[in-house]
């Protein structure tokens, strides 16, 4: 019972400690969990054996240092006739078929990230590298962060940018002249410009000019007028 709780691992248990020649510490794992041998495909525990496999994922710091994890799993075959996965190693929830590290050294990576230690800084506490961290991330995100209610319309536009511009209405008699929209009149008369806001940039509209002598054309008044 004790050695399936010296390293806190679920699902393993520690067969050997030894020291290597550089001082670091070397614990041998082997499966303690009936479902590792389970398929992934069709969920059927299998009893065949085929081989050994020799994996070494990384791990949290034990006892006030770093160690290195081995863990030797059994590879197994697949004996259902409908499933189309042959073969297969063993995995637990701690250690994921195909992954390098461990589940909670990657939660702690995201968790030192999230607290606002630079990821370089944290990598190089845990010794791995930058894009691992980067993924511990990027996972941990997915999970905690949802997508965000959709924001309700108030009948409002907030999200405008730009100079306000003058456009005349419908209502008003125009004419293009220069690429400028014009209408013409005295400011606070009857024919002064009509305009409403818009966004964009100003436009000066005034009417069309007449030729002189022409019905439309105003007349003329004090000395020489008739």
């Amino acid at each position: 019972m004790m050695r399936r709780v010296w390293l806190g691992l679920a699902g393993l248990a520690v067969e050997r400690v030894a020291l290597a020649p550089t001082g670091a510490r070397i614990v041998q794992l082997i499966t303690d969990d009936p479902d590792a041998a389970r398929c992934p495909a069709c969920r059927v525990v299998s009893t065949s054996g085929k081989d050994w496999v020799l994996t070494r994922p990384h791990d949290l710091p034990c006892g006030g240092g770093q160690v290195a994890v081995q863990w030797r799993k059994r590879r197994w075959r697949c004996r259902t006739a409908a499933c189309k996965r042959q073969s297969f190693t063993e995995q637990v929830a701690q250690v994921p078929a195909g992954m390098r590290t461990t589940t909670r050294l990657r939660a702690a990576l995201a968790v030192a990230v999230e607290d606002g230690r630079d990821q370089s800084e944290v990598a190089a506490a845990h010794q791995v590298s930058w894009p691992t961290v980067q993924r511990a991330v990027v996972a941990r995100g997915a999970v905690e962060l949802v997508e965000p209610e959709p924001v309700r319309v108030l009948g409002m536009d907030e999200t405008r940018f730009g100079r306000p511009r003058c456009c005349p209405t419908a209502s008003t008699p125009t004419a293009v002249s220069g690429g400028r929209a014009r209408i013409g009149g005295r400011p606070g008369s009857s024919t002064s410009p009509v305009t409403r806001p818009c966004w964009g940039r100003w436009t000066v509209a005034r009417a069309p000019r007449c030729r002189p002598g022409s019905p439309a054309a105003p007349r003329r008044s004090g000395p020489g007028s008739r």
